[in-house]
């Protein structure tokens, strides 16, 4: 059975698709800042070191990648949400939009800042043209302003990516396996971020690793759902 050619079907399939696009494209803009950004390999505890790491990579352009990439993130399932066909589905995603974008503007922040003060102070320092003292003393400070930035965008991301996860598994558009995936991720991603901004003993980033790692599963395999829907006929 082909699809309708109504130009609301049309307009609905465009967004669907390009959802899906969008999904996807965030996916490889988070992991390429990830892979340029290496956190892993970061010396925790080593300032001076800290900066010796940020001037040896693409620091801009994997802050640029990573912003980009949650932008994407956020147009795509805005638009996901908007199309669910269940009444409660819908609900929940509208009650998500708010969390989402304000998630968004939080990362922004953190990334812009991250990305453009620390490079910017690496590169200074490298070059001489900042004294190790002041640069370890400048380092200190975007440290703690990056941090509760940092922490709360990762604790609304988790909630808002586990409320479009609870929207879809009302309804019928997506795999239940698959929503479940995503729930389970994003409900990790959201209780980790929340626990590290208590402070709560032994709660590090990298608690956080399988959650995050399992919500991108899921946001990949929402996106090839979005790509591969039909809009119904009316």
């Amino acid at each position: 059975m082909s699809e309708p050619r109504t130009p609301e079907a049309a307009a609905q399939r465009l967004g669907m698709r390009s959802a899906g696009i969008l999904a996807l494209a965030g996916t490889a803009l988070t992991i390429v800042s990830t892979l340029l950004q290496q956190r892993m390999d970061i010396p925790r505890g080593d300032p001076l070191g800290v900066l010796a790491h940020i001037d040896a990579r693409p620091w801009f352009a994997a802050a640029l990648a990573g912003m980009l990439g949650m932008l994407c993130w956020g147009m795509a399932f805005t638009a996901a949400g908007r199309s669910l066909r269940d009444p409660a589905g819908r609900t929940l995603a509208r009650l998500a939009e708010p969390v989402l974008l304000v998630a968004v503007a939080v990362f922004a922040v953190h990334y812009a800042h991250d990305g453009f003060s620390g490079g910017a102070l690496a590169a200074q320092w490298s070059s001489g043209e900042r004294e190790p003292a002041a640069a370890l003393a400048d380092s200190r400070v975007i440290e703690a302003l990056i941090g509760g930035t940092s922490i709360l965008s990762q604790t609304l991301i988790g909630l808002a990516l586990a409320l479009y996860a609870l929207a879809m598994l009302r309804g019928r558009q997506y795999p239940r396996v698959l929503s479940w995936v995503g729930l389970v991720g994003s409900a990790g991603w959201f209780l980790g971020g929340s626990a590290l901004f208590l402070r709560l003993p032994g709660m590090s980033f990298e608690v956080l690793l399988p959650c995050t790692g399992l919500a991108t599963v899921w946001v990949v395999g929402v996106g090839i759902t979005l790509l591969r829907a039909r809009v119904p006929r009316r």
